[in-house]
């Protein structure tokens, strides 16, 4: 097998992982959570990024594990445990480039590859004595305004106009539609879904120049809901609030499915984008956080 064929098989693996999921009406990146941290983090306590985000999620998600660490086999024996027989790995893979000089030109050019690894659940690890141990629940108040969220958006570089029963971004006028708070079910859902119209906000020609936000072409624009919907997810996974399944967003699952069905890396330059939407909001935003 070649290395190509190898590269072109990671993307195809993954992209059929979260294709399944998506069929039987799943989004992997939605679910219930009580606990944090919740972006997946690796046995240091370092947070995985875009694609791996997904990938861990959903892994999770089938397999029921409540844990936000994975190692490898080979850090789980070094840490004094070891995988459970019979457990099931989950694939992460690793993007980078290398850059190779032309013999006769002496010119650079980089050379993009993409490695695969795999990793176990902190759940399917015996013998780590508590080094693990599962998150803590977040309790809150679901009907009152949380104030350090409030004052993380209220630094956003964004006009944000409240009323009306629609929420969305305009990116000609560039300015974000809220509805008012008290409308919605809950606090999570109002910051949920102020995220999601942030994310687009991210995407202005001003800022991270997200060309799929202002294409008219209807499988763009579902792209772009797609990017935002993962970029929501991130951010809420790690500064705290819970992002539910949102039924608005139901109409575009198809236009995804086809969309992955018909390029394999369709999925990873979503996760790609959202997360350079969420380190965008987060960086100017949520002044004192460290990024993962």
């Amino acid at each position: 097998m070649t290395k190509e064929s190898n590269r072109i098989d990671i993307y195809q693996a993954v992209t059929d992982d979260i294709l399944a999921m998506l069929e039987t009406g799943t989004k992997p990146w939605v679910k219930p959570w009580t606990g944090g941290p919740t972006i997946p983090l690796r046995h240091n306590g370092v947070a995985y990024r875009g694609i791996n985000v997904l990938s861990l999620w959903a892994s999770a998600m089938r397999q029921g594990f409540s844990s936000p660490y994975w190692l490898t086999f080979k850090q789980a024996i070094e840490l004094g445990g070891n995988v459970r027989k019979g457990s099931k790995g989950t694939t992460v893979v690793y993007a980078n480039k290398l850059v190779v000089k032309d013999s006769e030109t002496d010119d650079e050019r980089a050379i993009p590859f993409l490695k695969r690894y795999t990793v176990f659940n902190a759940d399917q690890v015996e013998g780590l004595d508590g080094k693990y141990p599962a998150p803590v629940p977040i309790i809150s108040n679901p009907d009152c305004r949380d104030a350090e969220l409030e004052a993380m958006f209220s630094r956003i570089d964004a006009t944000i106009h409240i009323g009306g029963s629609s929420a969305y971004y305009d990116p000609r006028a560039d300015f974000i539609q809220m509805p008012p708070f008290e409308v919605f079910h809950s606090a999570d859902d109002y910051y949920a879904t102020l995220a999601h119209e942030a994310v687009h906000l991210a995407g202005h020609e001003s800022r991270l120049n997200r060309k799929t936000l202002i294409s008219t072409n209807r499988a763009d624009y579902a792209r772009d809901e797609l990017v935002a919907e993962l970029g929501a997810c991130f951010i809420g996974a790690i500064i705290g609030f819970k992002v539910e399944d949102r039924e608005d967003h139901a109409a575009y699952i198809e236009h995804w499915l086809t969309a992955l069905r018909n390029d394999k890396r369709a999925i990873f330059e979503a996760a790609r984008e959202a997360q350079n939407a969420a380190d965008y909001l987060l960086a100017v935003s949520y002044t004192h956080l460290t990024l993962p």
